[in-house]
């Protein structure tokens, strides 16, 4: 997927899945797979060409969007597992009947470090919220671009 990006991103004219294929010898499968998974990502999209009943693509060329547009969706998948692993082990927990004074115990105990998780993870997910909302986002962005200038400069 990386390389299909790669040569997209490189190219100065959008490409056919036959050109992506016969460029990094892959089969036709893996590059028509991995192409629609990166038009979900929202980092390749198809292109119309003039003359050619073919698909074509082209990359999305702003690199900084498209690496934090990725980023954000691994983040909130992994907030998400975590909310979720919370959720079903209290479930778990509050499933269990025991008479038990030990077991009773080790239930408290294990509810009370759900719960410290459960504050660590609503933590985290307010601040990809607001990373998500734009406001670290703009600051990153901006600071980006600024050294990109300075950079092109010297």
């Amino acid at each position: 997927m990386a390389q299909l990006y790669a040569i997209l991103y490189l190219s100065n004219k959008p490409l056919s899945l036959d050109d992506m294929l016969e460029r990094l010898k892959i089969s036709k499968g893996s590059v028509s797979v991995n192409i629609r998974a990166l038009e979900r990502y929202g980092v390749v999209r198809r292109v119309w060409v003039k003359g050619s009943q073919r698909d074509y693509y082209e990359a999305d060329t702003d690199i900084y969007k498209v690496i934090m547009e990725r980023v954000k969706s691994m983040v909130q998948g992994r907030l998400s597992e975590v909310d979720n692993m919370i959720k079903s082990s209290y479930h778990a927990l509050n499933s269990v009947n025991s008479s038990n004074k030990e077991e009773k115990e080790a239930i408290k105990v294990f509810k009370q470090r759900l719960g410290e998780l459960s504050n660590l993870q609503n933590k985290a997910q307010s601040l990809f919220n607001l990373v998500n909302a734009g406001f670290l986002n703009t600051m990153l962005n901006t600071k980006f671009k600024r050294n990109n200038k300075k950079e092109a400069l010297v």
